[in-house]
C-alpha cells in the first residue's frame, strides 16, 4: 500500500486526509475517531475527514516478509508444531498395522493443520500478533469440512475444464488465481458459499490490487518450502532417518508442512489486514480506534492553527475551549502561552493570567507561577495578581529561586493595598522570613513581625508569628556575643 505522511509530522504516517483540500494528518495532529454517524471537519477549509485506517500505518507486505517466517516461533506456534510433531510421531508408531483404522489419524492430523491455516489467517486479518493457540482450534465452525470441500470443488473445475481447450485452460489459470481469495474469504466468513462465490473472490483481488499479485508470487514460492526444507538435509540424515524407520522423515514432513502453511496464512492475514476497513473485518482491540475525544481534538485544532500562523483564529478557537473547559490546566496553560505569544492585548492577558494562576494554585502546581507571571509582564510589565493568596504563593517560589527583590515586590505594600485581610499575617509573615533568612536583615524582619502583632494580635498565627520573632532575636543575641567573643 501508498504510504502517505503527516504534513506537519513527515516521519509519521498520515491518519486523515481532507477531501476538499487535500491535507494529511496523523492521529496526533487530528485525534478524532471515525464515527459513521458523524465526518469530522478540516481544521482548515472545514471540508470533510477521510479516516485513512489503522493499517494505512502498516509498512508493505514485502518489508514483512522476515516477520512472516519468524510468525510461527511464537509459543502459540511452537506448541502447536510440537503437539502436531507428537501426533504424527505417534500415529506412524502406534497405527502403522492397523489396516484402515490409519487414515483416522492422518485425517485428524491433517484437519488440524488445515484448521489452524484457516485461523492464522483469521487472527492476523484482525492485526492480532500472536498465533492463535490450540484451543482456538475447537470454536465449532466445521472450516476443515468447507476446505475440504472448496478443494473439492476446484479439483473437479479443473477436471471438467481440461477438457475445453484453450477456454478451458484460461478457467483454470483464472481459478487458481482466485483459489487464495476464495480461501481468504472462507477463513474470514467462515462460510463455504463466500469461498465459492467467484464474485466475491474477484471483489476481494481488486480491492487488495497490486498486493494481491505479489502474494501470488510469494505464495507460489513459498508452498515449494516444505520440499526445499527436506532437500536441504544431508544425505547421510536422511538415510539415517530412512533406516530407523519413516516415522522420523514423516514427523519432518508434518511439521514442515505445517509451518510453511503458517507462513502462507500469515501473508493472507496480512494482507487483509492491510485492507480491512475496505474488506469490513473487525480490527482487534489493539489497533481499533480510539474513542472521540473532543477535547483533545479542539486543542489539536488550534495547535494546526499555529502551524499555519493564523493565530487570531487559534486565540478564538481557545477561547472557546476556555469556555467550555474552565478548569481545565492544560486548556489554559495553551491559552495562556498563545495570548503570551501574540502580545496585543495586555488587558486580556491580565485576565486570563489571574485565572491560569488560580487554577495552578488550586492543582498545587506552584513551580509553573513564576514563569507564567514572567511571561505575562512582557506584556504587561507592571501586572501583579490581584489575590493576596496568589501573591503569597508567588512570592514563596521567588523566594524558593532565591529571587528576593521580586518576592519582596509582591508583598511588601500590602498593608496599604488591603490592610484589614486577613490574609495579610501571612503574606508578612513569609516576607519578615525573606528579610531574616534571604538577606539577612533582621532588623527589617523584626518590624515586619511587630506591626503584625500590633494590629492583627488575635491573629491564628500570632503564635507561631511570636515564636519566629523570638527566634531571630535568640540568634540575633548570640551572633552578638560570637562576634563580641571573637574580637
Amino acid at each position: 500500500m501508498a504510504t502517505d505522511h503527516c504534513v506537519y509530522h513527515p516521519e509519521k504516517t498520515a491518519n486523515w486526509n481532507c477531501l476538499s483540500c487535500g491535507t494529511l494528518v496523523c492521529q496526533e495532529c487530528f485525534p478524532a475517531a471515525p464515527e459513521p454517524m458523524r465526518t469530522p471537519y478540516c481544521t482548515l477549509c472545514g471540508g470533510n475527514m477521510h479516516h485513512l485506517g489503522a493499517a494505512h500505518a502498516l509498512p508493505s507486505l514485502w518489508l514483512r516478509m522476515p516477520h512472516f517466517f519468524t510468525y510461527p516461533f511464537a509459543l502459540n506456534g511452537i506448541l502447536f508444531l510440537l503437539l502436531l510433531g507428537v501426533l504424527t510421531m505417534a500415529t506412524a508408531r502406534l497405527f502403522s498395522n492397523a489396516g484402515p483404522w490409519v487414515f483416522l489419524p492422518i485425517f485428524i492430523v491433517g484437519s488440524l493443520v488445515i484448521r489452524h491455516g484457516l485461523r492464522v489467517i483469521e487472527f492476523c486479518s484482525q492485526g492480532r500478533p500472536r498465533p492463535p493457540g490450540i484451543h482456538d482450534l475447537f470454536d465449532g465452525n466445521p472450516t476443515t469440512f468447507k476446505m475440504l470441500g472448496l478443494m473439492l470443488a476446484y479439483g473437479m473445475l479443473v477436471a471438467s475444464m481440461g477438457r475445453l481447450g484453450l477456454i478451458g485452460f484460461v478457467a483454470i489459470v483464472g481459478a487458481s488465481l482466485l483459489l487464495p481469495a476464495s480461501i481468504m474469504l472462507l477463513a474470514i466468513h467462515g462460510s463455504l458459499r463466500a469461498a465459492l462465490n467467484p464474485i466475491l473472490a474477484i471483489e476481494l483481488a481488486a480491492r487488495t490490487g497490486w498486493s494481491y499479485v505479489g502474494l501470488l508470487l510469494v505464495l507460489f514460492i513459498t508452498a515449494q518450502g516444505p520440499e526445499q526444507a527436506i532437500g536441504l538435509l544431508p544425505e547421510a540424515t536422511l538415510d539415517y532417518f530412512a533406516s530407523q524407520g519413516p516415522d522420523v522423515l514423516l514427523t519432518l514432513l508434518v511439521v514442515s508442512t505445517a509451518y510453511f502453511n503458517m507462513v502462507m496464512g500469515a501473508m493472507m492475514g496480512y494482507l487483509l489486514f492491510q485492507h480491512h476497513q475496505a474488506l469490513g473485518i473487525q480490527a482487534d482491540d489493539e489497533h481499533a480506534a480510539a474513542p472521540a475525544d473532543a477535547r483533545a481534538l479542539e486543542l489539536a485544532r488550534a495547535v494546526i492553527l499555529v502551524r499555519e500562523a493564523r493565530y487570531q483564529d487559534a486565540l478564538r478557537q481557545m477561547a472557546g475551549m476556555v469556555a467550555d473547559y474552565p478548569d481545565d490546566l492544560e486548556v489554559l496553560e495553551y491559552h495562556h502561552k498563545l495570548l503570551c505569544e501574540a502580545g496585543d492585548d495586555a488587558e486580556r492577558v491580565v485576565q486570563h493570567t489571574e485565572r491560569y494562576l488560580r487554577a495552578l494554585q488550586t492543582r498545587q502546581r506552584n513551580s509553573r507561577l513564576v514563569p507564567a507571571v514572567e511571561a505575562a509582564r512582557r506584556i504587561a510589565p507592571h501586572y501583579q495578581p490581584a489575590s493576596i493568596a496568589l501573591r503569597r504563593a508567588l512570592a514563596e517560589e521567588y523566594f524558593r529561586l532565591r529571587q528576593y527583590k521580586s518576592a519582596i515586590a509582591l508583598l511588601g505594600m500590602l498593608h496599604k493595598e488591603a490592610p484589614t485581610s486577613d490574609g495579610l499575617p501571612g503574606a508578612y509573615y513569609l516576607l519578615a522570613r525573606i528579610y531574616s533568612e534571604g538577606l539577612r536583615d533582621d532588623g527589617k524582619a523584626i518590624m515586619i513581625l511587630d506591626f503584625v502583632l500590633q494590629h492583627f494580635p488575635d491573629h491564628a498565627m500570632a503564635a507561631e508569628i511570636t515564636n519566629y520573632r523570638k527566634v531571630i532575636l535568640l540568634l540575633r543575641t548570640s551572633g552578638q556575643a560570637g562576634a563580641y567573643a571573637a574580637s
